[in-house]
């Protein structure tokens, strides 16, 4: 009789056991599929934030020389950041982002000095200027080119 209650007992740990190791598998699971769950909504919201410094100016057709510039020195700014990774200017790899205006123009490639003439041959605000579209890259989602259009 003792090796029988003896039995049970160890029937009962071994039960208690493997209930434990299911509980710690099924927990381990769900919190990795949590973190994953987070890190996605994370790397998204990054994305929208990234993306709306430009997609602001969509559609605006009173957009000031000024804040063209400033949206000219933002794509610089991110081409610079990005310029160490290979190929960065791969049109497969949709980090550099480019500025046109009027289709023709290619504003993010000017030099500080060169925007600076631009800024003052526009009559100092005078001119304004239409967003008419933006590219995004396929592969990451992020803005890849800016139109511009003067009104």
């Amino acid at each position: 009789m003792e090796n029988a209650s003896k039995a049970l007992i160890m029937a009962g740990a071994i039960l208690i056991a493997i209930m434990i190791i299911s509980l710690a598998v099924y927990l381990f699971t769900d919190f990795g599929t949590t973190s994953a769950e987070i890190n996605k909504e994370n790397a998204e919201r990054q994305l929208t934030q990234f993306n709306t410094q430009f997609t602001t100016y969509l559609g605006r057709n009173n957009i000031t020389v000024y804040e063209l510039i400033s949206v000219v020195n933002l794509a610089k700014e991110n081409n610079s950041e990005y310029a160490s990774v290979n190929n960065y200017a791969n049109a497969e790899n949709g980090y550099q982002i480019n500025v046109y205006l009027d289709n023709t123009t290619l504003l993010s490639t000017k030099t500080q000095t060169e925007l600076d003439t631009y800024i003052q041959n526009t009559g100092l605000g005078e001119t304004l200027y239409t967003c008419t579209s933006v590219t995004y890259d396929n592969q990451n989602g992020r803005i890849r080119e800016v139109y511009f259009t003067t009104n």
